[in-house]
């Protein structure tokens, strides 16, 4: 249970395969189980199964491909998780689908399985023959994403239960932070989609919300502005959100065109409010850059959710509480409070891994809900406890209450999905026995004594 579990919001891989394998003539359904049950009958009979699977979601993935397997039906596994982990996957699954490219590599593996062309010949595939593992040559970025189909979100069943339509306009991260993996997944290099094509595919699709599920919407400003422009232009009308850092805060020209096509809330990876952890990560921002964003955003009309990661070596035992009582000072509307959580792939999982301090391998807890590392300043279980309590404190029922006698009721209806995610993750019983787990446990060293922070 996490914030993105009340909108419904899936991912774009398998909604793009999906439309290159109908433009083939394959026939093809999708399912998302937030949305519609997985009718099994129906997948039983299926000439071929692909799963899109996280870190977290990867034991699922792994469960309904060995359940497919025995029935003698083929299944591929894609994402990032399985990218880093290709062997790993290979003991669940017939075949691995590396990075990105998905759309290409499904309809030359049907080929392959038809006899048309060789496995060796596929990039970015791993499989195994005659108890030999084979990991093709990596596929190369896509280099014109305006080629690339738009997904097909028809092809999911249960789709009109969507709140919001996720549109995709660029891929890759030039920034290196190192709890990421979107780096190592899509490379350091922006690539975009003309302005041209999005709102192509905004005419065609009509939504009335959209999300912008790109890492950074605004990496390039002016190819932003363009756009934007265009959305206006052209009469487009519906509400949006996106991701973006804080130095969008800085171009007023963008701002006003951000608000003016129907912009209403940005996700900001802040991190953290202590300059060493943020300097740590290798965010390139300041907290004062955090504090002007905010205030800014705010002016223009557009709300904030921030997005903050705990529990780096230089994050003290009260780095929670500082954080939240930040968020509260500086009105940042809603709050994520990610633990910090080694993603293989991830220079932090590198790193950790090399120096014994990952306790825990079950893949469903990397969620960056769960403590699944011994942290420096502090024990697991005192991360893990903050973590709650912050959440408690922020989505409170004095806030609650605040919020339903000013007749605030946007924010009421935040503060409500807020309490009821942490109700709901208290109230799991594996939720209650990881907490237990993590009482008992004994770290192989003594966390070390808190370090001076810098001032917030």
């Amino acid at each position: 249970m996490h914030v993105y579990s009340k909108v419904h919001l899936p991912r774009l891989g398998l909604p793009a395969i999906g439309a290159a394998l109908v433009a083939r003539g394959h026939e093809v359904r999708i399912y998302v189980a937030d949305l519609d049950p997985v009718d099994w009958d129906e997948v039983y009979t299926a000439d071929i199964v692909g799963f899109s699977a996280t870190t977290s979601t990867v034991v699922q993935a792994y469960a309904f491909a060995d359940d497919l397997r025995r029935r003698g039906v083929p299944t591929i596994i894609g994402g990032p998780h399985v990218t880093f982990m290709a062997e790993e996957g290979l003991g669940h699954t017939d075949y691995i689908a590396r990075g990105e490219g998905g759309e290409q590599l499904m309809l030359e593996l049907i080929d392959a399985l038809e006899g048309r062309r060789s496995f060796e010949t596929i990039l970015g595939l791993s499989y195994r023959r005659d108890g030999t593992v084979h990991h093709n040559p990596p596929r190369p970025p896509s280099a014109d994403l305006d080629s690339l189909p738009f997904p097909d979100l028809c092809l999911i069943q249960g789709h009109e239960r969507m709140r919001q339509t996720p549109i995709m306009t660029s891929l890759g991260c030039p920034f290196a932070c190192r709890f990421c993996s979107v780096t190592a997944m899509f490379g350091r290099k922006y690539r975009f989609r003309s302005p041209e094509s999005v709102v192509a595919e905004l005419r065609q699709k009509q939504p009335k919300r959209v999300f912008f599920c790109d890492d950074n919407l605004a990496a390039n400003r002016q190819r932003l502005k363009t756009l934007l422009q265009m959305i206006i232009d052209e009469g487009l009308r519906f509400k949006w959100s996106a991701q973006v850092r804080t130095d969008v805060a800085r171009d007023t020209e963008l701002l006003e065109l951000m608000r003016r096509s129907g912009c209403w809330m940005v996700y900001v990876g802040l991190e953290s409010i202590d300059q060493a952890t943020l300097d740590g990560f290798e965010k390139a921002q300041s907290v004062n850059d955090i504090i002007a964003a905010t205030h800014t955003l705010h002016e223009h009309g557009i709300k904030v959710h921030g997005m903050f990661v705990l529990g780096a070596d230089s994050d003290g035992p009260d780095v929670v509480r500082e954080t939240v009582s930040f968020a509260l000072k500086h009105k940042i509307d809603t709050i994520m409070l990610n633990i910090l959580t080694p993603l293989p792939g991830t220079s932090v999982f590198d790193e950790l891994d090399a120096e014994g301090r990952i306790f825990e391998r079950r893949w469903e807890f990397y969620d960056a809900l769960h403590t699944v590392y011994q942290p420096e300043q502090m024990t697991p279980y005192h991360l893990q406890r903050e973590v709650v309590r912050g959440y408690a404190r922020f989505y409170g029922l004095r806030r609650w209450l605040g919020f339903l006698f000013t007749f605030r009721f946007a924010k009421l209806v935040f503060q409500t999905w807020g309490r009821s995610i942490l109700r709901s993750w208290r109230k799991d019983q594996r939720n209650k026995d990881y907490l237990r787990m993590l009482k008992r446990l004994r770290p192989a060293k003594a966390p070390k004594a808190a370090k001076p922070r810098s001032p917030a």
